[in-house]
């Protein structure tokens, strides 16, 4: 969940009787901003601030946000050392799948929805519940490593519910098997 843009501050008066509601807020020059609503009405000073954060939002981009794209390749650079090449092709993999279908949004405004979709999507076009479930959990490190560096304040597929995987009978050769097996190659 994104930090939110403008906070209310109840600032008490000299005399300790009474108070005031404050907003506090960056303004779009990136300066910090305080700014006196001149009364104590709780609910009139939250349609207030909702008011200002809307104003706030409109054709602001926090300086920390980036596309699916740029956030995977970050991502995979500040990792690059730390996990097998293997696991790098695996991750690239299943986010480049994951931003086809869910769009290349800002990686701060993927929503359980968001994953939920991907799970169906997958789903639907024949992918087992075992691979959907790889692809999810792959996703979910990388968000897992966003929340660990502080991009993020939690994982938006946290919640996900994994496909349910039935669980196969493992073939064993016996050794008949095998011999032909090897004659045959």
């Amino acid at each position: 969940m994104a930090k939110p843009l403008v906070r209310l501050w109840e600032r008490p008066s000299y005399d300790g009787k009474s108070f005031r509601y404050y907003l506090l807020y960056t303004d779009e020059q990136g300066k910090r901003r305080q700014k006196s609503l001149g009364h104590a009405d709780r609910r009139k000073a939250e349609r207030q601030r909702a008011r200002l954060e809307r104003k706030l939002m409109i054709g602001v981009v926090e300086p920390d946000s980036m596309k699916l794209t740029d956030f995977l390749e970050d991502s995979l650079t500040k990792t690059a050392d730390q996990i097998r090449e293997s696991t790098h092709t695996e991750y690239r993999s299943a986010m480049e799948d994951f931003i086809r279908i869910v769009g290349n949004i800002d990686y701060q405004r993927v929503s359980l929805n968001d994953a939920e979709s991907y799970r169906q999507r997958c789903l639907n076009r024949g992918n087992s519940p075992a691979t959907v479930t790889k692809k999810l959990t792959e996703i979910k490190c990388v968000f897992n490593t966003a929340v660990a560096r502080q991009q993020l304040d939690e994982n938006p597929l946290r919640h996900i519910k994994m496909p349910r995987c039935s669980q196969s009978e493992i073939n064993i050769y016996s050794d008949d098997e095998c011999e032909r097996i090897l004659k045959a190659a």
